[in-house]
């Protein structure tokens, strides 16, 4: 065991991580990253209209006429009747497909933070891309055949054990650390969060024109394209970011040893609480992504059955909610943290409240503006995560820093495996009575957060920590 790790400290001690200075800015993964984000936002809605559509006709025995309506993007009172029984039979068997597809990445994460240190970045972009790229394919493939809603559970397996979202964008932001110059990183990772919100914004606004306009079929086509070219860009034209990574590391991903490491030093005694403020943190974050998880499969259905909305009021909804978060965000890092010089933990408790604030307000949400003034007032409510992390690595050691996302990335992994099993049992049981009570469960779960976050900062207080930087000077 002893010789086993010290030989894999000796290849890393051979790898560059950094990129040579001055290199110039060179497109990479943003446009497969973007091809990826507009293929998941344009196939969603096909997706939804066709599982509704199948519900309907193959589990509850309605006829292929009544059941039509399901197909359309445009809302029709050909459907209201069937509505409640079609949503919540349609939420138990998105709730299995989401588990399905968050057991890989809980997996994967758990091995590839540190696998990656010696074996490259590359691979945690490219498994995933292939992986979505066969779902997608084997996803046009159900949309042809008129199968039973419960074989759709089968076309998330490749995509989820090639690591999912969560070993994508893992990937992606080690990737782009590595090649980003010292001036341009804060730039880079800018580009990252905006090529992913444009490839939301984008098909969240032409999904129900096309949908109108070439079937929902046509459209999982045209997503599974979109995929496979991605996948083709990435794998022919990135190249490794780690100069002397090691290759055929593939069959060495599940070893314990990584796991190991990445345990001792996440969980040995620190000074100043140290061992206690990355457990809190780590609790913050699988909270955040447990509840982001819960509400944001649901968030379709509670506007379809609270304020009648169609797809396409949904969409709009969605594709403003993603441009005002990204403007907040970024408007967050780069101006008000940077201006008023408030540390990253009081910016993080600010967030928290804005989201609490707003899933009180779509609980009891009775009219659409209703919903949109729940977005305008929590603009800085995708801050917490970027806030978590650079106070992370302003506090601990530096070669610390890279076992304890490791950690709290696979922690995170789990949190979408339980989160629509208790969201989607909530839902279905309120339907009827009170369907934004998930919501208030997500306002209380902030709360916590809050509370949590509260005991870091005490922490923080009674210790020496580095003096507060904002964001944008990190680099």
């Amino acid at each position: 065991m002893a010789n086993n790790t010290d030989h894999i400290a000796e290849n890393t001690a051979t790898i560059s991580i950094r990129g040579p200075p001055g290199r110039p800015y060179k497109i990479t993964i943003e446009l497969p990253l973007f091809l990826c984000m507009l293929g998941i936002s344009l196939s969603g809605s096909a997706i939804s209209n066709i599982i509704f559509f199948r519900t309907c006709s193959h589990l509850l025995n309605h006829t292929e006429e009544e059941c039509k309506g399901f197909l359309s993007p445009i809302r029709s009172n050909s459907t209201k009747l069937l509505e409640n029984d079609v949503q919540g039979y349609a939420t138990f068997v998105l709730t299995v497909k989401t588990v399905m597809e968050s057991i890989g990445p809980a997996i994967m994460s758990m091995f590839l933070g540190v696998w990656s240190d010696t074996y490259g970045r590359k691979p945690l972009i490219v498994y995933p891309m292939l992986g979505l790229a066969l779902s997608s394919m084997l996803i046009v493939v159900y949309g042809l055949i008129d199968l039973n809603p419960w074989w759709y559970i089968l076309t998330v397996i490749p995509f989820s054990f090639t690591g999912g979202f969560v070993v994508l964008f893992t990937g992606a932001y080690c990737y782009v650390s590595d090649i980003a110059t010292t001036e341009n990183m804060s730039l880079r990772m800018v580009f990252i969060d905006a090529t992913i919100s444009l490839g939301n914004v984008l098909g969240s606004l032409i999904s129900t024109y096309l949908i109108l306009l070439i079937g929902n079929v046509n459209l999982l086509l045209v997503s599974a394209t979109l995929h496979v070219l991605a996948y083709a860009f990435t794998n022919v034209y990135v190249k490794e970011s780690l100069v002397g990574a090691l290759e055929g590391g593939f069959c060495k991903i599940l070893d314990w040893l990584h796991v190991r490491e990445m345990v001792h030093e996440c969980f040995k005694e620190r000074p100043n609480h140290g061992r206690i403020q990355i457990l809190l943190l780590i609790f913050v974050r699988c909270i955040s992504v447990f509840l982001l998880i819960g509400t944001l499969g649901l968030e379709y259905l509670y506007s379809r059955e609270k304020l009648n909305w169609a797809l396409d009021d949904y969409n709009t909804y969605s594709a403003v909610s993603t441009a005002v978060l990204f403007v907040g965000s970024f408007f967050g890092i780069m101006v008000v943290q940077k201006l008023l010089q408030i540390s990253d933990l009081t910016f993080a408790i600010m967030s928290f409240l804005m989201a609490g604030t707003e899933f009180v307000l779509k609980a009891f949400a009775v009219t659409s503006w209703q919903m949109y003034l729940s977005v305008s007032i929590s603009f800085f409510k995708d801050l917490s995560g970027s806030l978590i992390r650079s106070f992370v690595t302003k506090t601990f050691p530096v070669e610390d820093i890279a076992k304890i996302f490791a950690l709290m990335c696979a922690l995170e992994g789990l949190s979408p495996i339980v989160a629509p099993v208790v969201y989607n049992t909530i839902y279905g049981l309120t339907l009827t009575t009170f369907p934004g009570t998930f919501y208030l469960l997500s306002a209380g779960l902030v709360a916590v957060n809050i509370v949590l976050i509260g005991f870091v900062k005490y922490y923080s207080w009674n210790g020496t920590t580095v003096p507060h930087r904002s964001l944008v000077e990190e680099e």
